[in-house]
């Protein structure tokens, strides 16, 4: 390449080659625009879904967290319902799509639509740090190669999400209703239950307990008095007839020894009710403890069934969180890809570089002296005579003929690719 040292033997290559380099850039071109003309088209349609808050707050279980959680929850499962299999399906054989390639499968249909298909999530960037912010709008995009088919695909995956949204609350709604009734009607159940069980506690073990106690404890001293009296009556009546044998007083004896052993007797059965009365009070309590635990899940639940059968009517009377459609998808005018100007524009660039390797190579290959300047800076000679090139009138007056055609060509041809790829 030391032999191309200055601009007149750089272009003097070119014009050495000038027809090889015309073909590569011509066939280059072609090349290009028909590429660029082959790729097929794609139309992008867009539906925006707005999502709007209840016109009536209704109760909610959690805090404000849990709530947008919930939300944001419920907005993924609609989604991924929307870009289920059998929805997908259901959408391809309605919309009758990819009827031009007999061969493909529904999973590969699947995953086409899916590729061209988006649901995304619209935020307020202020809020974006947050990860539980509520998505204000959803926009459903779809790519495809016919605008009128993508519109309508786009329109139809829009009434799937409000159907998907709708029937969702109704349902969660009506589950969760479902769900607090049937526990309300256990922990009835359970409450009545352990209800008449402690009132026949209390009823057998009246006695252990409470009033009942204390009867128990006055009696019993009552009761341990007398025994003393008795006692007594019993010491002094034996001291004061010892040794006698009067049938009166051994009847009497006899007889306040028998009132004795009876009220041993009850002294006994009362001080082992008073013993156990601790054991009684601990089975009561537990009892009433268990009683206040149904009691308290009980009075949540029937607020939880309130707040549902709340939520319940607001779905039916559409005050609830709600999903409008803000703008519906309509045929784009314009494909969005591919950008066939920018592919000619590139296949231009990449056909004059080709054209221009393919010159330096040829150079490389054919190092023939052609000047005076090459001559000496190659061989170290100096030339005694240089002859050089005459063109007749005849042939100078061709020369011209033939650049100013092909400048006429080339400006034509640039003018119509330009045209082309415009108008395409």
């Amino acid at each position: 390449m030391n032999r191309l040292s200055t601009l007149d033997e750089i272009f003097g290559a070119f014009l050495r080659h000038i027809v090889l380099l015309a073909l590569i850039v011509a066939a280059g071109v072609a090349a290009s625009l028909f590429y660029a003309v082959s790729l097929p088209r794609e139309y992008e349609a867009v539906a925006v879904i707005q999502i709007e808050q209840a016109q009536v707050q209704a109760p909610e279980f959690g805090g404000s967290s849990s709530v947008n959680a919930r939300t944001l929850q419920q907005l993924q499962i609609i989604e991924q319902r929307v870009m289920s299999r059998d929805n997908l399906l259901a959408i391809i054989e309605a919309e009758n799509l990819f009827a031009d390639v007999p061969d493909i499968s529904d999973s590969d249909k699947v995953f086409a639509l899916r590729l061209g298909a988006r649901v995304v999530r619209v935020t307020d960037p202020a809020l974006a740090w947050r990860p539980d912010i509520i998505p204000t709008a959803l926009n459903i995009t779809v790519r495809m190669g016919d605008p009128e088919v993508a519109a309508r695909v786009a329109n139809t995956l829009v009434n799937n999400v409000l159907a998907q949204n709708k029937n969702r609350r109704e349902e969660r709604a009506a589950e969760a209703l479902a769900f607090f009734e049937s526990e309300e009607a256990r922990l009835g159940a359970d409450i009545e239950k352990l209800e008449t069980e402690i009132a026949e506690f209390k009823q057998k073990n009246g006695d252990s307990l409470n009033a009942g106690l204390t009867l128990k404890r006055e009696e019993l001293a009552r009761t341990r008095q007398e025994r003393l009296e008795l006692e007594r009556q019993i010491i002094e009546l034996t001291a004061g007839n010892r040794g006698s044998r009067n049938t009166l007083v051994a009847n009497r004896l006899a007889q306040l020894q028998e009132q004795a052993a009876l009220l041993d007797v009850q002294i006994r059965q009362t001080t082992a009710l008073i013993q156990v009365a601790p054991n009684i009070e601990r089975e009561l309590s537990a009892l009433e403890r268990e009683l206040q635990r149904l009691t308290d899940q009980y009075l949540v639940i029937t607020r939880n069934q309130a707040e549902a059968e709340m939520s319940l009517m607001l779905q039916a009377s559409q005050q609830g969180e709600s999903f409008q459609i803000l703008e519906t998808a309509v045929a784009p005018e314009t494909p969005i890809a591919p950008n066939r100007k920018r592919i000619a524009f590139l296949g231009c660039i990449l056909s004059g570089l080709a054209g221009i390797v393919a010159v330096v190579i040829l150079e490389m290959r054919n190092p023939i002296i052609r000047t005076e300047a090459q001559l000496e800076r190659q061989l170290g000679l100096r030339a005694v005579a240089v002859i050089p090139l005459v063109h007749v009138a005849r042939e100078r007056t061709w020369r011209r003929i033939f650049w100013t055609i092909g400048l006429l060509v080339f400006a034509l041809a640039t003018l119509a690719v330009l045209a082309f790829v415009s108008v395409r």
